[in-house]
């Protein structure tokens, strides 16, 4: 290789951002452009490669692991996985691209024993491999609170990935009302201490499954907690990878996901519509209100909507679905939306909405040291 040319591969694994990662290439790749003017396909090329935002969803603890390793079994081309746990057998067991098992003097690979502190210090031990690992633009969370593991070491692992300049979005199950005080006082520690790394933070409770169904079996529960979060984490990461019709960028996701004033906030719903005009208002509305969150779209400051559809979606569709949800939120709120073509979906209309404003209700009340709400088990 010339002294003079660039090494991309090496460029595109480095822990720099975007921003720096682009000037890197811009300022020393010039040479590939035959015009001052003008920006070739080699160019281009060698710009994309460097790019490429980089994510990697981290599963902590026994319920994040177990939502990434059914991530990993569901397969994306632009999905990295990492399971972190103090228990050795869980963290075997478990799917992932990489695992890295932390606090070995401090839990000898037993795990926390549901002591939040004890997976503090176990992430502490590690934290230089967590940073090493945590080496990506966007960096998902996800795990359960009120336990120890997750509840402890997820506020140190995203403090890590903060520090290498990552955007940081945490999905967190919140325990059952059922499951005690203190379960939920431990849960309620773990989310103050995330406010402080998180740029998104959506606490999911589970007191809300029962809103479906009270008879609900548990292993089902919570399949459909895991397949909750692994859609919403699919769905953002496809926004920033991949091409519509009517694009999303990157820059468009970041500034939804990425904190703005004193507290992390968030808002994401997936549904899917027939496609008849009463449906589409329906589902427009529930992907914005989504039940299993109930945020305050009132409080909506930044949006963004997704349609998806195959070779027959409409231009009147996807206006009503827009027209829908800008009357749900502020008149001032910034409103962005795009479509794809998906032929997958067949006669369905998939929606997604992500928003920035709304602060969970359950991180209001460790923000406040007030008590969890309870939820009512109404049916949808």
């Amino acid at each position: 290789m010339n002294n003079d040319e660039l090494d991309l591969s090496d460029l595109a694994r480095s822990r720099t951002s975007v921003r720096s990662r682009f000037n890197e290439i811009a300022h020393q790749n010039v040479k590939s452009n035959s015009s001052a003017n003008l920006d070739n396909d080699k160019y281009l090329s060698d710009l994309l490669k460097v790019l490429k935002i980089k994510s990697v969803v981290v599963g902590i603890g026994g319920a994040g692991n177990n939502t990434v390793s059914r991530m990993q079994d569901m397969s994306s081309d632009f999905i990295e996985t990492l399971n972190i746990n103090t228990d050795a057998h869980d963290l075997y067991y478990s799917n992932s691209n990489q695992k890295l098992l932390i606090g070995k003097e401090t839990c000898n690979g037993l795990g926390s024993g549901n002591d939040p502190s004890i997976g503090t210090i176990a992430a502490e031990e590690d934290v230089d491999r967590l940073s090493q690992v945590l080496n990506a633009d966007v960096v998902f969370l996800t795990f359960g609170l009120g336990g120890g593991t997750g509840t402890g070491a997820a506020p140190i692992i995203a403090r890590e990935a903060k520090k290498n300049n990552a955007t940081v979005v945490s999905f967190c199950s919140v325990p059952f009302t059922s499951e005690g005080t203190e379960r939920s006082l431990r849960a309620k520690k773990g989310l103050e201490e995330l406010l402080k790394y998180s740029d998104t933070l959506i606490p999911v409770p589970n007191d809300n499954l029962l809103r479906f169904n009270q008879k609900l079996p548990v292993l089902t529960g919570f399949k459909i907690m895991d397949e909750i979060l692994i859609r919403s984490i699919n769905e953002i990461i496809n926004l920033i990878n991949n091409c519509g019709l009517i694009n999303i960028d990157y820059a468009d996701v970041r500034r939804v996901i990425q904190k703005k004033g004193q507290y992390p906030s968030g808002l994401i719903g997936i549904t899917e519509s027939l496609g008849d005009e009463t449906d589409l208002i329906k589902k427009a509305r529930l992907a914005l209100h989504n039940p299993l969150l109930e945020p305050d779209t009132k409080k909506v400051d930044n949006c963004i909507v997704s349609v998806s559809g195959d070779h027959q979606l409409s231009l009147s569709q996807i206006d009503k679905i827009i027209s829908t949800v800008s009357s749900e939120i502020p008149e001032d709120a910034s409103l962005k939306f795009g479509t794809s073509i998906n032929p997958m979906l067949g006669s369905k209309i998939r929606i997604m909405a992500l928003g920035r404003g709304p602060v969970s209700p359950y991180v209001q009340a460790a923000i406040d040291g007030t008590e969890f709400p309870h939820s009512n088990f109404n049916q949808l």
